[in-house]
């Protein structure tokens, strides 16, 4: 991933796309591929439709660009337009969102400790079900903050919501997936 985020070349190529650069616009998108990617694969549970969805989420971009706010970070209004492109296509499917997080599992270490490598798996699997139980705009909250590394005040942005709303959507997550974790008598850190 090319490193774009310096005080002058995001707002040159911003600059750029609304003047219809589709040079500078392929630059811009570059950096933000693969967060993006992954945000709306979480949001829809299925690799196919997110890189359907991230197509149509780079087309609205592109169309929006003249009515882009300078003063908000455009990774938040990035990611409003991804979120709302998702949310428009569960609806249309009347599906509920599930998270899969299998392709993040990481290696047990020791391959001789099966009765460990178990445990490390049912952790991982109850906690993507503790995640997938979480109420939509909890896990919505949670997997912008965690997939998009945004600020809440960008979440908040992306999502049309109050920042204080928003702290307390997250709040929330993380009380049920802690729970999880003190199950498995995990030492919060």
């Amino acid at each position: 991933m090319m490193q774009l985020r310096t005080k002058y070349l995001e707002p040159k190529l911003i600059s750029q796309c609304i003047m219809g650069d589709p040079h500078a616009y392929s630059r811009l998108i570059a950096h933000y591929q693969q967060n993006l990617l992954t945000f709306l694969t979480r949001m829809c549970n299925d690799k196919n439709q997110a890189e359907d969805l991230f197509q149509e989420t780079l087309i609205k971009v592109w169309r929006n660009f003249p009515k882009y706010d300078h003063r908000h970070k455009f990774s938040a209004w990035l990611f409003g337009i991804a979120r709302n492109v998702a949310i428009d296509a569960l609806r249309k499917k009347k599906v509920h969102s599930v998270i899969n997080y299998t392709d993040e599992v990481p290696e047990y270490s020791d391959p001789h400790d099966v009765a460990g490598e178990v445990e490390a798996e049912e952790l991982h699997n109850d906690l993507l079900d503790a995640i997938n139980k979480l109420p939509e705009k909890q896990r919505e909250i949670f997997l912008l903050r965690q997939h998009s590394h945004m600020s809440f005040r960008e979440i908040a942005a992306a999502t049309n919501q109050p920042l204080n709303t928003v702290l307390g959507h997250m709040h929330y997550a993380m009380t049920k997936l802690k729970k999880v974790l003190r199950d498995y008598d995990i030492n919060e850190q």
